[in-house]
């Protein structure tokens, strides 16, 4: 690991954990103390060897002579049965630490985890429309749930590593005051065997990136084809689409086979290294002067010890190596996000609709892009119900996205009652219009969650009356749990005209002042549209009605219409008006048949 990466990391992990440096830096002086009293633990072992070979004058090293001295000044009589009752207690107080250092780590390793989730999902939702639909589902699913799961386990493998190094520097510290050369030949040993190994870390570090790479890719495309499932059996083309996601299975395969490998093969090395040094460690302590067989039991175990804290170190740090792409791919994703955040709006001006609502003189386009909108200008004054018709592609949807705020006009303003509906706060604005699509959104959850959406202030009362406004009511009392009933998978429980009268409800029950409906009725049969229909009529003239609709019939009761060609108006009037005039739009598409 050379210095860039190490720079790297520490910048990610300053980004990502800089809120909790107290916290770990609390557990990190935990682990240190229970580390040193563990040390002090093995230490004690060897005054007493000494005492049980009665040979109490061999016991020379420091730490001996500092327990010895730590009994004299607390008055205690220094026998095999006090200092055993020391042991004992040193090592009750390093189980303690080591304990609360370890809760302390998991508990900011789950912290971190909930509040990224919560963050990075605060971030999208809030993020501005143009963005994420630039987003792919399965790329969002994969960070929100994979990576941020992830990437906190290393949080996890630095609060580990933290903990281990305390303890291998407390070790390190009771181990030179038994004997400096045998610790200094330890610890030497380590370096060069981590340095032996760096490029076996760098193999993992580039192989897991891969993994984390396809894995992204692999969502992405899982949640495509279970979406599109129906499509692919009509098709009968199930064989190949199990061919092509089978190569990305196979590569996923691929990658962690080789992680593992190459992970087992940095364990399997180290193992023989470490007991072939032993031994010669065990020589060189035998040959030395002044050689005590008790404080050579005690280094041995310390150095086993402190080979076991390297190589656990040199394990998380693989599995940091393996972790970084996930932390730098929710780090990058958070800050990204950032920089899209929806703008809101002036939060004191409120929604106002009291007259009308203008479009004046508005051109939009996409990114770079020819112009999808120009020089549209049309009024929707309060109570009316106005439809938008023309052929596909030639900015109906868009218009309704620029009213719902979830685009800004690239040129013009939309006005409500004069004011700038950019200046109006975006919540206060969407909460007073209804809007219904025509792609169904369904949770997988009962009725009453559906339409009041986890309301807690719309009562069953308010669901009912909606339901009724959207002529669902009798076909919710038929179903076996009312309210309570579960509509399945995106609703599937339901036929289609049934789904969408449940949206239609959901849009009525938080009484809307604008009701919005994109194409609400196009996939619809002929029985389901005419409910909605009904529906509809019933709200006329009680709260203003936008229709966007390719069958002529869904807007023949409208109140205005507005007929859109190639991004401009084309024509505007009431549907009476324009199939008297042969010339127009709604004539020539009403009498050729064009839904």
């Amino acid at each position: 690991m050379d210095l860039n990466k190490i720079i790297t990391i520490a910048r990610l992990a300053k980004k990502a954990f800089g809120r909790y440096k107290l916290k770990i830096l609390y557990m990190a002086s935990l682990g240190f103390v229970g580390g040193l009293m563990g040390g002090i633990g093995i230490g004690a072992i060897i005054p007493l060897f000494s005492f049980v070979a009665n040979k109490q004058s061999d016991s020379t090293d420091n730490i001996s002579r500092a327990i010895e001295n730590f009994f004299g000044i607390l008055h205690l009589e220094y026998n095999l049965t006090t200092l055993i009752v020391l042991i004992s207690l040193l090592f009750i107080i390093k189980a303690a630490f080591t304990f609360f250092a370890s809760y302390i780590s998991a508990k900011i390793t789950a912290d971190y985890e909930r509040e990224m989730r919560n963050t990075l999902f605060k971030k999208t939702l809030g993020a501005s429309w143009p963005y994420l639909l630039e987003q792919k589902v399965g790329h969002l699913e994969t960070i929100l749930i994979t990576d941020t799961s992830k990437s906190s386990g290393i949080l996890d493998l630095l609060s580990g590593a933290i903990l281990i190094s305390t303890s291998l520097l407390a070790y390190s510290f009771v181990a030179i005051n038994i004997s400096v050369a045998i610790t200094l030949v330890t610890l030497g040993s380590g370096v060069v065997l981590f340095f032996i190994l760096k490029p076996l870390l760098y193999k993992i570090r580039k192989i897991s990136q891969r993994w984390a790479d396809s894995s992204k890719l692999v969502t992405s495309q899982v949640s495509e084809y279970i979406i599109g499932s129906k499509t692919i059996k009509t098709l009968a083309v199930e064989n190949r689409v199990i061919a092509k996601i089978q190569k990305h299975f196979d590569e996923l395969r691929e990658a962690r086979v080789k992680l593992v490998v190459y992970g087992s093969l940095q364990t399997s090395f180290q193992e023989p290294v470490s007991l072939i040094l032993i031994a010669g460690l065990f020589a060189f302590s035998y040959l030395s002067p002044g050689f005590q067989f008790a404080s050579f039991i005690a280094v041995i175990y310390l150095v086993q010890k402190m080979f076991s804290f390297m190589q656990s170190i040199q394990g998380r740090l693989n599995g940091i190596n393996e972790t970084v792409p996930f932390l730098k791919a929710v780090t990058d994703y958070e800050e990204r996000t950032s920089h899209f955040i929806e703008n809101s709006g002036n939060n004191s001006i409120k929604f106002k609709f009291n007259e009308s609502v203008r479009f004046n003189n508005i051109r939009f386009s996409y990114a770079n892009n020819k112009d999808v909108l120009s020089d549209v200008s049309f009024e929707i004054r309060k109570g009316e119900t106005v439809g938008l018709i023309g052929p596909s592609g030639t900015g109906k949807t868009t218009l309704a996205d620029l009213l719902l705020k979830l685009f800004r006009p690239t040129e013009g303003k939309i006005l409500t009652d004069g004011i700038d509906v950019s200046d109006i706060d975006t919540h206060s604005w969407r909460s007073n219009i209804g809007y219904v699509s025509q792609d169904i959104f369904l949770l997988s959850d009962t009725i009453r969650n559906n339409i009041g959406f986890y309301d807690p202030n719309i009562s069953d009362r308010d669901i009912e009356v909606a339901a009724k406004m959207a002529n669902i009511y009798d076909v919710i009392q038929e179903q076996p749990d009312k309210l309570s009933s579960v509509v399945g998978e995106r609703g599937l429980k339901l036929s289609a005209g049934q789904r969408q009268r449940i949206v239609l409800a959901r849009a009525l029950v938080h009484k809307p002042k604008i009701l919005v409906l994109d194409e609400a009725t196009s996939a619809l049969d002929n029985e389901s549209e005419a409910l909605i229909q009904k529906a509809l009529e019933n709200l006329k003239g009680k709260i203003t009605i936008l229709i966007i609709a390719h069958r002529l019939s869904t807007v023949m009761n409208c109140d205005k219409l507005i007929a859109l060609e190639n991004g401009k108006i084309v024509e505007q009037g009431s549907p009476r008006e324009l199939l008297m005039d042969k010339n127009s739009y709604f004539y020539k598409t009403y009498n050729t048949g064009k839904d």
